[in-house]
């Protein structure tokens, strides 16, 4: 039988790696139906600009310029507006599989480490969403105009700034109380969350690569084919497998949740306290009714 998996307990470097993979393993089929539920139409879209745009590649890599023409006629409107939806396309799947991950381990948590429905996670998905997009676009701000004064700051304050929607959600936080808390659980911290979030970092882009690469390759290398029948099935395949892949960003909001989870039992003690006031009180069921997010700060 699968034991229940503690979020607010200290750990040491190894521990929140090893851990984010073993949440993620034990959660896998209600996290994925909750990603597909909520993502699947941002996903959807994604995969079909995706092959538009290496279509339009393929063909002006393929383009034989008219000597009477100054060869313009190889950059169209169709490739811009395709490549413009396929980089906007990902990078809000990615922000939203890193919301619906937050908001199932949130769930999870206030479930008593009990798996979520996808009811429950949608409605905190909901509930935090716009509040989410304006403290994500407020720290990017801040940490831009760090980067532009020396990268040092830009990068100190990218570390800082991964712990406030984290707070956020798990705490029910405004801007204002994630900003402040974020530096308050960062303090002595740095480099500890600096390391798991780029070795996280790491396996996941070399997991997005595993796609990425192929099809780039196989774009580039199309004009050399010669059964163009198999360009378009070679081309969906790795694009659905590239957008599935996205799913790995998931290991990064784990990982700095068990990180923000560590460095709150650090200053805080929550843990320890929640287990006592727990202590005694009934098991939820699979026939509760919906949670709502806890009191705001």
């Amino acid at each position: 039988m699968k034991q229940d998996f503690e979020l607010r307990k200290l750990r040491d470097f190894g521990q929140v790696f090893n851990d984010t993979f073993v949440f993620f393993k034990d959660n896998l089929k209600p996290l994925l139906r909750s990603l597909f539920v909520i993502c699947g139409v941002l996903m959807l879209i994604g995969i079909v600009s995706t092959v538009a745009t290496y279509l339009n590649v393929s063909s002006i890599l393929n383009f034989k310029p008219d000597p009477n023409t100054y060869g313009v006629d190889r950059f169209n409107a169709a490739f811009f507006i395709n490549l413009i939806i396929t980089v906007f396309s990902l990078l809000i799947t990615q922000a939203c599989i890193s919301l619906v991950t937050l908001c199932y381990m949130s769930v999870y948590l206030q479930n008593n480490n009990q798996e979520p429905t996808v009811t429950q996670v949608w409605g905190y998905f909901k509930y935090y969403f716009w509040r989410v997009l304006g403290a994500s676009i407020l720290t990017s701000i801040l940490a831009i105009i760090g980067v532009f004064f020396c990268i040092l700051p830009g990068i100190y304050l990218g570390i800082v700034f991964s712990l406030v929607i984290p707070i956020i959600v798990m705490e029910n936080a405004s801007f204002g109380y994630a900003f402040n808390k974020s530096f308050t659980l960062i303090r002595d911290n740095w480099w500890f969350v600096f390391g798991v979030l780029v070795v996280i970092g790491i396996i996941v882009y070399i997991a997005n690569r595993i796609a990425a690469v192929p099809l780039s390759l196989t774009t580039v290398s199309s004009g050399f084919l010669t059964n163009k029948s198999i360009l378009v099935p070679v081309m969906i395949f790795f694009a659905i497998l590239q957008n599935m892949l996205l799913i790995t960003h998931s290991l990064s909001s784990i990982a700095i949740s068990l990180c923000y989870f560590d460095l709150v039992e650090q200053k805080e003690g929550t843990g320890l306290i929640g287990r006592i006031d727990n202590f005694g009180k009934a098991e939820p069921t699979e026939d509760a009714p919906g949670l709502e997010p806890a009191e705001e700060y």
